[in-house]
């Protein structure tokens, strides 16, 4: 039985890098940069992501049913009434059993009388652009130097080396 012309043995080293590889080509798809502008109360339509900074009694009046009591909100409009907005924000709970966290979301009503301030989360496209393409060029940079390899890091094609025996007799009948 002769041995195979070659042999690829993938190292721990290879797959690390090419783990990390594909970690840094994922990134920018989960990332995004976000700027948040002033808005009147009037101008803010149901889906949109906002930012309200609230008094402190209208964060004593929901803090039973966020757990904390916020000054800030950050949430999507649901629906927009003529004295209350509806809000639905995120919220952390743990489970009953284990330590795992999970995030709910719950809709608030906000007198609008209670909202100091109205905030508009718009995407930031220069930001992005910029973030994304800085992170491409990262990726393609470890990319090619994680497929490229170090030079005298290949094995020897039959897989021996110096450690391989070598017959010094041999029995012949």
């Amino acid at each position: 039985m002769s041995a195979p012309c070659c042999r690829v043995s993938l190292t721990a080293s290879y797959v690390v890098r090419r783990r990390l590889a594909f970690l840094a080509l994922a990134a920018p798809l989960a990332a995004g940069c976000y700027t948040y502008t002033a808005a009147q109360p009037g101008s803010i339509a149901p889906g949109v992501s906002v930012r309200a900074r609230i008094t402190p009694a209208a964060g004593a009046n929901i803090a039973p049913i966020l757990g904390t009591t916020p000054r800030l909100l950050t949430g999507k409009v649901i629906s927009d009434l003529r004295d209350t907005v509806i809000v639905e924000v995120p919220a952390v709970a743990q489970a009953e059993i284990g330590s795992a966290m999970q995030t709910l979301h719950q809709r608030v009503s906000l007198p609008k009388a209670e909202v100091v301030e109205w905030e508009i989360r718009t995407l930031n496209r220069p930001r992005t652009f910029a973030l994304v393409g800085g992170a491409a060029a990262i990726a393609a940079m470890l990319l090619i130097k994680a497929l490229k390899g170090e030079p005298g890091s290949e094995g020897l094609p039959d897989g021996g080396g110096t450690d391989a025996l070598v017959p010094v007799f041999r029995v012949i009948r």
